[in-house]
């Protein structure tokens, strides 16, 4: 097995996954009522406003279709569910979705429904100007402009109609890098299974190598750090609205300079500069949230696991196997008032991992607030954060008259002001007491005051002031939702 190698105190995160699924799949068992209800029969479902999205796509998002019959008192909520369902997709910036029953001598009324959608735009040739740090706020202490790569990505959203995604990147400047990737998310007739593929080379002459004193270090070679060509098959399974499987299979090829190896002998194993390994990746996801972006109502789950390495000849010796589990609830507490708690663990099988395939807290979404210039590196972590907030200005929409265009001149935009807390702890680090790191195994707390603006086309901007328990504070900027 790939963890047989980790103490049973490790276990505590799956077994919570396992806990959590079963809390949640009884949730719309004690919604259940055995009342006899009125009931109406669907008689027609009327798009409008889809000129380039394929009706199917619509269709598979509603929690309803044309000659269901369904409860007079769920339909409204069925209703509005799909709504958020479409909105959900990202291919849309404006969804209305209207009824008209009609009353005839059948002894069940007939509803029909129009949908009017306001599709976004979905070319998006994004020039690059991306920091070589791992996140805005550490590129701030230093602001080095030298740090800076850029490019051109192209995203081709809703590429054919089918909600697919076309992206092409090529990337200059410190780092270099050339890739494709598509995925089409409904392959066969019941709109069930996805297939992609994402391939590309890479070239870092600027990397970090090293964590000292919890910060991340680097070093830049003209002639190049490290290299990496990958390859994956990407596979989806979405069998209901709200839960979908991911699974990848993939091959990366990566080598690296003696330079590189010399700065840290732990970044790769002993006497191997270029690895070459398999590696599979499984998401299970059930997202029960109002709007993925920035939700305010719902709750949310995932699991994944990752192993790098499958045992063949040339894959020797990378053997890196770990699970990771994210748990999210969120509740209106009163008008304009909502509250957030998550919680986030990953724990590894105990074989050895050198540093390129290490990443403890301090990665992506992977931190505790307060800490966001750290790095700390440790084979588990868990991370729990929290937060309270209040609609300073509730959702509004505007037309900006000099756009001629809707796709832009319509907006939406809302105000939060925040309060928050998080708390995390590192264990097993491999490298505790080197390089005066002295966060792994430490309890880390942060928290701290925020003000949040979310408008259309996913964008969130979040200014925060955060204290963490050291007593260290700042100013952090993020553009994604803080739970």
């Amino acid at each position: 097995m790939f963890f047989r190698f980790i103490k049973p105190s490790v276990y505590a995160a799956p077994v919570l996954v396992l806990l959590n699924l079963l809390f949640f799949s009884l949730l719309p068992v004690a919604a259940q009522t055995n009342e006899i209800e009125k009931k109406v029969i669907v008689n027609s479902i009327e798009l409008s406003g889809n000129k380039k999205t394929l009706d199917y796509v619509v269709f598979r998002e509603l929690q309803f279709a044309a000659n269901d019959t369904v409860s007079l008192s769920k339909f409204g909520i069925m209703v509005y569910q799909s709504r958020l369902n479409l909105l959900n997709t990202s291919l849309f910036n404006f969804v209305t979705i209207d009824t008209v029953i009609k009353i005839s001598a059948e002894s069940i009324p007939r509803v029909n429904v129009k949908i009017e959608l306001l599709e976004r735009w979905y070319i998006w040739p994004v020039p690059i100007i991306k920091i070589t740090d791992r996140n805005f706020n550490a590129w701030w202490q230093t602001r080095d402009f030298t740090r800076i790569n850029y490019g051109v990505d192209v995203k081709w959203y809703n590429f054919t109609g089918r909600m697919d995604e076309l992206d092409a990147v090529i990337q200059f400047g410190k780092n270099h890098q050339f890739s494709v990737a598509y995925l089409n998310p409904y392959i066969d007739k019941n709109k069930h299974l996805g297939l992609g593929f994402e391939a590309g080379y890479k070239k870092n002459r600027e990397t970090g190598y090293l964590t000292r004193e919890d910060k991340l270090l680097f070093a830049f070679v003209p002639d190049g750090l490290s290299a990496e060509k990958y390859f994956v098959a990407k596979t989806s399974y979405r069998n209901s609205i709200f839960t979908s499987h991911n699974f990848d299979i993939g091959y990366r090829n990566l080598s690296f300079s003696d330079s590189l190896l010399a700065l840290n002998s732990d970044y790769s194993y002993p006497d191997v500069n270029q690895p070459s390994f398999l590696f599979v990746y499984y998401r299970l996801k059930i997202d029960h949230r109002d709007i993925k972006y920035y939700p305010l109502k719902g709750w949310y789950i995932d699991l994944e696991l990752n192993k790098s390495g499958l045992g063949l000849a040339f894959e020797k010796p990378v053997n890196v196997a770990w699970a990771k589990t994210t748990t999210r609830l969120y509740s209106q507490l009163a008008a304009r008032w909502y509250t957030g708690i998550s919680f986030i663990g990953k724990v590894s099988a105990g074989a050895w991992q050198p540093y390129f395939l290490m990443q403890g807290l301090g990665y992506n979404r992977d931190y505790v607030r307060g800490y966001q210039y750290y790095v700390i590196d440790g084979k588990h972590f868990g991370v729990v954060r929290s937060n309270v907030k209040f609609a300073l200005v509730p959702e509004r929409t505007r037309e900006i008259g000099f756009i001629p265009t809707p796709k832009f001149g319509r907006i939406h935009y809302a105000l939060y002001i925040t309060a928050f807390a998080d708390a995390g702890y590192v264990w097993q680090p491999q490298w505790i007491g080197l390089n005066n790191n002295v966060l792994p195994q430490t309890w880390l707390a942060g928290a701290g005051l925020g003000l949040d603006l979310v408008t259309y086309y996913d964008k969130v901007v979040r200014i925060e002031y955060a204290i963490n328990r050291s007593g260290e504070s700042g100013i952090f900027i993020h553009f994604i939702a803080g739970i």
